[in-house]
């Protein structure tokens, strides 16, 4: 064989094992890399589109309701004209503000995060996209002040086929239902699972705590879309229910 045969038979073989080491080198890293996009991909696909400004239909409905004796001892102290933290701006629990009538929630979607804003109170709430790891120590939800609320907890998300899961700990102590005092404590997990029906937004919403219920406490919501394009302010200012103790005495008066 021709010396220059030979000197490009050797080159040849040369860069191919050259070629091969580079390929199994990089190989895992190009596996790596794909699957990634293919993940993030499918589950940006995947997600449900919730975005948009909807408003409750309606009033929230409740499930059974099996307090503990724990449970029973805190509702039974509350005073709706002295504990109810609405009274100083306050929002009492994810229940409350979700639950509140003829208010405005937006409900923006990003790439690793979800932001709602609540007319009520002029909340604002950012719900990281992930598993536990992800969720702050901060409170999730803060109002136009810059004020955090810990009534409202720490919260993540992630997406399960056409519905939204937010998973939500470190409450503080508040009310899931101000009008009866039905509690939440820093035990309280709540779990919001949210989905387009139709051309309504659904969510229920579960609260698991063993030392105020005996079963898991639910309650169903269903939201219509409003024509708004942002998320209207309610500058709350610090109640009281004096309206609410004059309507009891004139009442009373005319009972007599």
């Amino acid at each position: 064989m021709p010396e220059r045969s030979i000197t490009m038979v050797i080159l040849t073989r040369t860069n191919l094992k050259v070629l091969q080491a580079m390929i199994m080198f990089e190989l895992p890293r190009l596996i790596i890399i794909s699957v990634a996009t293919f993940l993030i991909c499918s589950a940006a696909s995947a997600a449900p589109d919730l975005s948009g400004i909807w408003m409750l239909q309606g009033r929230s409905a409740e499930r059974e309701l099996v307090l503990t004796d724990e449970g029973k001892r805190i509702q039974a102290a509350y005073d709706l004209l002295e504990d109810d933290p609405s009274l100083k701006c306050v929002p009492a629990s994810i229940s409350r503000v979700w639950a509140n009538p003829n208010v405005r929630i937006g409900i923006e979607q990003l790439a690793e995060r979800v932001l709602i804003s609540y007319e009520f109170y002029d909340l604002r709430r950012d719900v990281p996209l992930g598993d536990i790891s992800v969720m702050s120590d901060t409170p999730s939800t803060r109002n136009l002040d810059g004020q955090y609320f810990k009534e409202m907890g720490s919260s993540y998300a992630h997406y399960e086929g056409d519905r939204l899961i937010i998973e939500t700990r470190n409450h503080a102590p508040g009310y899931i239902r101000t009008s009866r005092g039905v509690p939440q404590s820093e035990l309280s997990v709540s779990i919001e699972e949210i989905w387009i029906d139709g051309e309504q937004l659904k969510m229920t919403l579960t609260y698991v705590d063993e030392t105020l219920f005996e079963i898991p406490f639910i309650l169903d919501h269903t939201f219509g879309r409003t024509a708004d394009t942002e998320v209207p302010l309610y500058e709350c200012t610090d109640a009281d229910y004096d309206w609410f103790e004059k309507l009891n005495a004139q009442q009373q008066r005319d009972s007599r």
